[in-house]
């Protein structure tokens, strides 16, 4: 029946067309994909009861909310109220449309998708019918595919002599995928267009460049190639450090900031790639980060890879040239604490104490390291060892501790160089959260300024540091909640949810519950609905959680979707063999509260001045019918449940 299975789900996603994918293909390649380890790819979730619960990645919460049941293969948030099934979840959270998404997850479990015999028309209709962001993905994966088969050529002897001389293995080579630009003008364009892809895409992506004649030439030209991921795995632009040696030319250049046409203004995929978002390194070092719960930044790429070799697999760097409040919130959400450890220069110094607050004000602890004058981490691990590293990153202070000794240490201590210390010190005090934390900070920083002076000096800084401003928590934007189609329905009631439970658990009885009346009971026209489209399903097959996922995700109703696929990630409401007495046991209750919400309206019209002595004796006659009624049920309902459902 039409509407029970992923295919008509794929009706309300990103568009595409769906049906060249035989159901059955779909089916296969859910059943092998692990859901946890997709859903960790975004979320840290823990285990809780049946279940697994983490903050949720479609809005911001501090209280987990967000719950997956693994064997189901469901997912709901219970704060948002955003639910559904693995397929839905990476639609969700990488801007694919279905085809896309099933695609990808395909390739994960190493599916080859099967699709049915169609027309030279309808595979060019389907390959239109790719999203941006899923072409954008197609174009930088073959890329990236050309830069690492041209480092094993001739022409790549250059790159990969370079990486060499950097002290790079092939291992750690192949692990973060480096590759080699050519060297001729147009060689990964033409490379590209041979394999179909659109010219506009390509330069569109950053990958080539219209010069000022109007001829197209390759961005990326002799360089050592660095692929940039999101955390979530998905490549979205390159880095190329120029082998050439020309001054001429800049030594590290990066993909050209991407915004994707018809997506919304507010959504989280108008970027295709931003720098200001993305955390070099964060893709391959999560899994280290998540199991220390500390993430080692530093400044470049290099810097990453060198330290990832040298054992410390937690290490990434920001994108671009300062560490941003969204970088610096990716990281937390892999990260307890960081360990900021910067350039020993004078650019170095500058860009940790702009990236102190940031880090800060994400709420991550930390320490604060310090190189010596003249080393980054690569050449600081590759001159004095690991264990020196490792030595340094322990006996560093923490973040706040050593980002104000280095303040102080900029000071001579005169009253106009102190003065400048405690403007520079205003963005830290006010990034720190915790009241306590910023008061221990103002008492450091006043301690530091303040050693051998008089009393009524330390008394004037003591006023200036209580002026500073404390935090104003910046609002969070909410991801709104799918509006529901029924304008104005009730909300959905105990009674309600216990039917919708018992029958989502066991469609067999939806049969038995259609004979009862119970969903004419119903108040909530989404829910009786959504409920009688689930008879019709049960009539004309066995429900398994396949369909049942698929028939969920496609409801119009918002409330009605959203309960059932909570009902669905939840535990069942009650054993197999108790489910029966629960339906006896809920029905009872429905047709009570009905006989009762007309016993009400009886008794109001009654008390009406305006009604007449033969329109009472009428009204008087139904009140004592429903009366008996309700009398004779409930003594026929608690017997019926008694003997259907000893145990509940």
């Amino acid at each position: 029946m039409q509407g029970t299975d992923h295919g008509r789900r794929a009706d309300h996603g990103r568009g595409g067309d769906h049906g060249r994918i035989p159901m059955q293909s779909v089916r296969n390649v859910v059943a092998q994909t692990d859901m946890l380890a997709i859903v960790r790819e975004m979320v840290e979730i823990k285990k809780a009861g049946s279940s697994f619960k983490g903050c949720c990645p479609f809005h911001a919460e501090k209280t987990p909310s967000f719950h997956v049941n693994p064997g189901l293969k469901l997912y709901h948030c219970y704060g948002c109220g955003a639910g559904g099934d693995v397929i839905r979840f990476v639609q969700e959270t990488r801007g694919l449309n279905f085809v896309e998404a099933i695609e990808m997850l395909a390739e994960r479990v190493g599916i080859t998708l099967e699709r049915e015999a169609e027309r030279p028309e309808d595979s060019a209709r389907r390959a239109e019918a790719k999203s941006a962001r899923g072409r954008m993905l197609e174009l930088d994966r073959a890329a990236q595919a050309w830069f690492r088969g041209r480092l094993q050529l001739p022409e790549g002897r250059k790159a990969y002599g370079y990486a060499q001389t950097r002290g790079l293995t092939a291992q750690t080579i192949e692990r973060f995928g480096l590759g080699a630009a050519g060297t001729g003008w147009t060689d990964l364009l033409d490379h590209l267009v041979r394999r179909g892809f659109n010219r506009d895409d390509i330069i569109a992506i950053g990958l080539a460049k219209v010069g000022d004649k109007g001829g197209t030439y390759d961005r990326f030209r002799d360089r050592l190639m660095f692929p940039i991921y999101t955390a979530a795995g998905d490549l979205v632009g390159f880095g190329g450090r120029d082998l050439t040696g020309d001054k001429e030319v800049a030594k590290y250049i990066n993909s050209s900031e991407i915004t994707l046409d018809g997506e919304e203004e507010n959504s989280r995929f108008k970027h295709f790639y931003k720098k200001g978002d993305c955390v070099f390194g964060l893709w391959q070092a999560r899994e280290a980060i998540r199991r220390t719960r500390t993430a080692i930044v530093v400044e470049g790429n290099l810097d990453v890879i060198t330290l990832a070799q040298a054992g410390f697999d937690n290490a990434v760097c920001a994108m671009g040239t300062a560490l941003t409040d969204a970088q610096a919130k990716e990281i937390k959400r892999f990260a307890d604490r960081v360990a900021l450890v910067f350039d020993g220069d004078a650019a170095g110094r500058k860009a940790a104490m702009k990236a102190v607050p940031v880090v800060v004000g994400a709420g991550l602890e930390g320490s604060y390291v310090v190189l010596p004058q003249g080393e980054d981490p690569d050449s600081f691990v590759r001159k004095f060892g690991e264990e020196a590293f490792r030595d340094l990153l322990q006996k560093a202070p923490p973040l706040i501790d050593g980002y104000i000794d280095a303040l102080v240490a900029e000071s001579d201590h005169s009253l106009q160089a102190n003065s400048v210390i405690l403007q520079k010190a205003g963005p830290l005090l006010s990034a720190i959260q915790d009241g306590i934390s910023r008061d221990m900070a103002r008492n450091y920083l006043q301690a530091q300024l303040t050693k051998g002076a008089i009393e009524p000096h330390r008394a004037t800084f003591d006023r200036y540091l209580q002026r500073l401003a404390p935090p104003t928590p910046k609002a969070e934007p909410q991801q709104q909640m799918r509006p529901d189609a029924t304008f104005g329905e009730p909300e959905v009631g105990k009674l309600e949810q216990d039917l919708c439970a018992v029958l989502v658990w066991y469609p067999a009885l939806c049969g038995q519950a259609a004979q009862y009346g119970a969903l004419d009971l119903l108040e909530h026209a989404g829910i009786r609905l959504a409920l009688r489209d689930l008879c019709a399903v049960a009539r004309e097959q066995e429900v398994d959680i396949d369909t049942l996922s698929g028939w969920a995700q496609a409801l119009p109703d918002g409330r009605a979707r959203r309960l059932i696929l909570r009902l669905l990630v939840e535990a069942p409401l009650c054993k197999p063999d108790q489910a029966q007495g629960w339906l006896v046991q809920v029905t009872w209750r429905l047709q009570e509260r009905q006989l009762k919400r007309e016993r009400e309206q009886v008794t109001e019209q009654m008390k009406s001045r305006e009604v007449t002595p033969e329109k009472l004796a009428e009204l008087s006659t139904h009140l004592s019918d429903i009366m008996r009624r309700l009398q004779e049920f409930a003594k026929a309902g608690a017997r019926q449940a008694v003997a259907a459902a000893s145990g509940i």
